[in-house]
């Protein structure tokens, strides 16, 4: 707590005298040279122990157009955040028995991380083929059934919503309960209720009921078995729900309620193949050319 306490009055101290010694524009001015020889690049504007924060490490740090009162407020805290850095490093290197060689080999390992990343994403990027056709989506779907049990319940339905006190409550509840998918819609478009109609696409029941009184229903995959049309009201609304189709969670899922989910599956597996393949012939190639050499 009492290093954390001097941390801060430390920076709070760094951060006063920065801001009465230097002048903000003339750095934002600099800062827009975007690399151009300046000898104010060298100028000294922070210092924590024997590191230095310079005026060119702050190149390209604020956008072309920023106004003068957001760059300066850029500009400072960014110095605040290397100052705290900066104390936080040293005060670590005091208490902290480091081991250096470790650090170094954790860096390499890091910079060689992120080089490999954006190495593999370009190449994915230019290589990758993501057309999928529907006979293959087929037959991934046939070949792995296990991976495509619902996890939940699913419902095709129509849910539309009215105001409590509507006068046409009877037409609509005969209407919708008669289940004619058209006159419905015809209903819903004149009336211009609040309405899902979901007749042909699979959605989750919870995500369909969600913000209405079906959600406080209990036994949600038995309400499911023996309803086809409800009827529920809270304050100010009614709701009118008309299950078309449903599927019980541990059922099978319908192939159109994963097929996006199968076409990520095989672009990924495809993007695995396809950089372990680059890797093998990168290797092989190499070998090839004894562009390595192993010592014994």
């Amino acid at each position: 707590m009492t290093n954390n306490k001097h941390l801060e009055a430390t920076t709070k101290t760094f951060t006063k005298i920065l801001i009465k010694n230097f002048i903000f524009v003339f750095i934002t001015i600099f800062i827009f040279s975007c690399g151009k020889s300046n000898p104010q690049q060298e100028k000294t504007l922070a210092r924590v122990g024997d590191k230095k924060l310079y005026a060119k490490d702050l190149i390209g740090l604020v956008g072309i157009g920023t106004n003068k009162k957001d760059s300066i407020e850029i500009i400072n805290r960014y110095m605040q955040t290397w100052i705290r850095k900066q104390l936080l490093l040293q005060q670590a290197q005091k208490d902290t028995k480091i081991n250096e060689n470790e650090i170094e080999r954790k860096l390499l390992d890091y910079r060689y991380d992120l080089l490999a990343y954006e190495f593999e994403k370009d190449y994915v990027k230019k290589n990758l083929d993501t057309n999928v056709k529907q006979t293959e989506i087929d037959d991934y779907y046939k070949n792995n059934p296990a991976n495509f049990e619902l996890k939940q319940n699913i419902i095709k339905a129509f849910l539309i919503k009215t105001t409590k006190n509507e006068e046409k409550k009877d037409e609509i509840r005969t209407t919708i309960s008669q289940g004619d998918n058209q006159k419905i819609k015809e209903l819903c478009a004149k009336s211009s209720f609040q309405a899902i109609l979901n007749d042909s696409t699979w959605v989750e029941f919870e995500q369909m009921i969600k913000n209405t009184p079906f959600q406080q229903i209990a036994n949600k995959t038995d309400f499911l078995r023996a309803n086809r049309f409800s009827e529920s009201s809270d304050d100010v609304s009614t709701y009118y729900l008309l299950i078309k189709d449903y599927k019980i969670s541990n059922q099978p899922s319908p192939l159109e309620f994963v097929r996006n989910r199968i076409k990520q599956m095989i672009v990924n597996q495809r993007k695995v193949q396809l950089l372990q393949k680059m890797e093998k012939q990168m290797y092989e190639d190499a070998k090839k050319n004894k562009t390595f050499e192993i010592f014994k």
